[in-house]
């Protein structure tokens, strides 16, 4: 089950599976800011009017440095560097599934409820 090992892989950390989220509901590449705002806004749960700079730069470089490449080689994600544009490549079918069984448990965006209430968690 090496597919399945890497997908767990994938999946290890809440930064990179808030980057898929995000990235799986874009419906056009995004800026590598407008994802680590976004990050995060989730990583805070919501409660941010600003974001201090400093924190946004921190998780810029870990996107950059070892979330991104991370995904890049596993064929789910394209980072283009030059124009700093991210988006998602595709996902296996496994790795959909499990993306959003994920999503809908964590719950960062609160926009899962009807997939949230349909595995009899209420939000």
């Amino acid at each position: 089950m090496e597919l399945l090992d890497e997908v767990f892989s994938l999946f290890s950390t809440e930064r990179r599976r808030f980057a898929l989220y995000y990235l799986k509901g874009a419906e056009k590449p995004v800026s590598i800011d407008e994802l680590a705002e976004k990050i995060y806004e989730w990583e805070e749960n919501g409660s941010c009017d600003t974001i201090p700079d400093d924190e946004l730069q921190k998780i810029i470089l870990s996107l950059e440095h070892s979330h991104l490449p991370k995904l890049e080689d596993a064929t789910h994600v394209e980072y283009d560097r030059t124009n700093e544009q991210v988006r998602i490549s595709g996902l296996s079918a496994e790795a959909d599934v499990i993306l959003s069984v994920s999503e809908a448990l964590e719950q960062p965006s609160q926009t899962n409820d009807f997939v949230v209430s349909r595995l009899g968690k209420s939000p």
